[in-house]
C-alpha cells in the first residue's frame, strides 16, 4: 500500500475512533429508581437500585481488582440500606461493622435520568460533596 493511500484511510477512519461515549436511549430504560446509575465525573462507581420504594437496599459497585492473586471487588463495594425523604437520603453502610450511617442531600430527576446525592462513601474517589449519577440501564 502506498503511503498516500494509508494516509487517506487514516484520515477517513480517525473521526470514528474518537466518538463520544453515549448514554442509552431514555425510552429503553425502566422508570423510577430501579436500574444502574454511573457516577458522571469519574465513571468508576455505580449504584444499583433494585426497587422503586422509598426504603430498601442499593448497591455500590466500584469495579474489580486483583489482590493476592484473586479477582475481588474494589474496597467500598457493598450494599447500603437507605430511606429517602423529600430532599435527603438516610444511608446505613453495610460494610461497616459499626453500621455507620448518615443523612445526605438527595435529588432524583427522573426526566433527565439523574440522581444527585451527597458523598455517602469515603471510598468514592472525588473531592465533590454532591455526586451526580446517570441512569445506564
Amino acid at each position: 500500500m502506498k503511503p498516500s493511500s494509508f494516509l487517506i484511510i487514516l484520515l477517513i477512519l480517525s473521526p470514528f475512533s474518537c466518538q463520544k461515549v453515549q448514554f442509552p436511549d431514555p425510552n429503553t430504560l425502566p422508570k423510577g429508581l430501579i436500574g444502574s446509575w454511573v457516577e458522571t465525573n469519574t465513571r468508576t462507581d455505580t449504584i444499583i437500585f433494585v426497587s422503586n420504594r422509598d426504603t430498601g437496599i442499593f448497591w455500590l459497585q466500584r469495579g474489580f481488582e486483583i489482590r493476592n492473586g484473586y479477582r475481588l471487588p474494589v474496597i467500598g463495594s457493598t450494599g447500603y440500606h437507605y430511606e429517602i425523604f423529600s430532599d435527603s437520603i438516610k444511608v446505613v453502610d453495610g460494610l461497616s461493622s459499626a453500621w455507620e450511617q448518615g443523612t445526605y442531600y438527595f435529588h432524583f430527576d427522573e426526566p433527565n435520568l439523574t440522581i444527585n446525592i451527597g458523598k455517602f462513601s469515603k471510598y468514592i474517589n472525588t473531592r465533590k460533596s454532591i455526586l451526580t449519577f446517570r441512569k445506564i440501564n
